[in-house]
């Protein structure tokens, strides 16, 4: 019988060897130093990102209330820049939406604008400003920003929100004060038609609204500054967009601010607060209606 021609196996020592770039002890690198099992020289592995190759989510830490990771360095350099231009959109959309005037409106001629032209100044200053700063100077996705699918713990939280929020709705849609104030657009409340078109475009609104707050500026100033300075931030400029409305509203609106931004970090997305206020919104419209003299169309 010939012979193989393939070698005979490697006999095994007693010894085990030594892993390549290992010192002495084991788990220890290069000089001593801690290293990392498995890993040549010790090294660490490196963070792998998600399948959309975004960073990974930031978690909410409660006993610190701040979001792991964190590097400090870089990220107050974009947190600082997310609160500047945060600033500077809540102070200019706060003097336009206080007026009714166009922007393009002249003293000599005075000229009222429309819901289109609303939406359109506000929506550009709530989500097209933020989108170019993330894409464009800080070069991030907006998935870093919340602008991604949530947990469903954090969709589980929203349905018991809405539904501890639906009494207070009941309650405040019964005084004047609301009813004759909303829908924000009277003639919502005249054709059911243009209510269906005023709450689709209400809902689009809503989004960029809950971009700006509950995303850009919430997982903005979190990850640089930690949740809690980053929530109440928020809350206040969320807060002060509300001046104007009715009083309770206006106060209310600072807790449900920092509700919200909570509500946004725990889920790491700002999805179910959208659909969230945007549902409070529709139902306290049709409340608001259903409560006024004439009823419901």
């Amino acid at each position: 019988m010939a012979h193989s021609a393939l070698p005979p196996p490697r006999q095994r020592s007693g010894l085990r060897r030594k892993c390549p770039g290992r010192g002495a002890h084991h788990g220890r690198g290069r000089a001593g130093l801690p290293g990392w099992p498995g890993r040549p020289n010790g090294a660490r592995p490196r963070a792998r990102p998600d399948r959309q190759g975004c960073r990974e989510a930031p978690r909410l830490d409660p006993a610190r209330m701040t979001l792991l990771p964190a590097r400090p360095g870089p990220e107050r350099a974009r947190a600082a820049a997310v609160l500047a231009l945060g600033a500077a959109v809540i102070a200019w959309l706060t003097r336009y939406n206080s007026q009714p005037l166009s922007a393009w409106s002249s003293p000599a001629i005075p000229a009222y604008r429309s819901w289109e032209e609303y939406l359109t100044v506000n929506c550009t200053a709530l989500m097209l400003l933020p989108c170019l700063l993330v894409l464009g100077a800080l070069r991030e996705r907006p998935c870093d920003y919340g602008f991604q699918p949530a947990t469903k713990d954090a969709w589980r939280l929203a349905m018991l929100f809405l539904a501890a929020m639906l009494p207070v709705l009941l309650a405040a849609s019964r005084f004047p004060v609301f009813y004759n104030h909303y829908p924000l657009q009277s003639r919502a409340g005249e054709n059911a038609a243009y209510f269906a078109y005023f709450q689709l475009t209400y809902g689009f609104y809503f989004l960029c609204w809950e971009w700006f707050y509950r995303g850009f500026l919430t997982f903005g100033l979190a990850r640089g500054f930690g949740a809690a300075p980053a929530i109440a931030l928020q809350a206040v400029g969320f807060g002060i967009m509300h001046i104007g409305k009715p009083l309770p509203e206006v106060y209310g609106s600072f807790v449900a601010g920092a509700a919200l931004g909570w509500l946004a970090l725990r889920g790491r997305s700002f999805f179910p607060c959208f659909v969230l206020h945007w549902t409070c919104s529709l139902l306290f419209d049709v409340l608001a209606i259903q409560a006024r003299p004439g009823g419901l169309w």
